[in-house]
């Protein structure tokens, strides 16, 4: 991996970085608003080496319905589709008010090789998906939906 390098000029923190592998691999089959949650997700992943709660963010889908414009069911079509990818892991503890809290675990993209190896895999998985859930056909990305749609699961 190169050094990044920003301008020169009033360097600021609390910045975030993307891997290119996001938007020239993922993106054609997540689409954009799985895409631009991911990165949200991403930006708020606790990313503090040897903490307990290194890889995980904790954000509500209340909060990202309103936030993006989503709906509760299709933040739940975007959580799928994010797990078939690998880009995120849900896991859930109860909260003791009824519905238990949602914890995303939040991962790096594979490098463009990996996803090449298991790019077959995500299709079914994703076609899977498309053939569960109507809504899916709004989400997914439109680069890749015809090949997607074809798929025979």
């Amino acid at each position: 991996m190169s050094d990044s390098y920003i301008r020169a000029g009033h360097t600021r923190s609390g910045f975030s970085m993307m891997y290119h592998e996001i938007f020239d691999l993922y993106h054609p089959y997540i689409g954009d608003t799985a895409t631009l949650i991911y990165l949200y997700l991403l930006r708020s992943r606790n990313n503090e080496a040897g903490h307990r709660d290194l890889g995980k963010a904790w954000r509500g889908r209340r909060g990202m319905a309103e936030k993006f414009r989503v709906s509760y069911s299709t933040l739940k079509v975007i959580d799928e589709v994010l797990q078939v990818v690998g880009l995120i892991r849900i896991e859930t503890k109860p909260s003791g008010r009824g519905r238990d809290k949602i914890i995303y675990i939040v991962n790096d993209p594979l490098d463009r090789y990996a996803f090449r190896e298991i790019e077959p895999h995500i299709i079914e998985g994703l076609a899977r998906v498309y053939r569960s859930d109507p809504r899916a056909k709004s989400v997914l990305g439109k680069e890749k939906l015809n090949e997607i749609a074809d798929r025979d699961v």
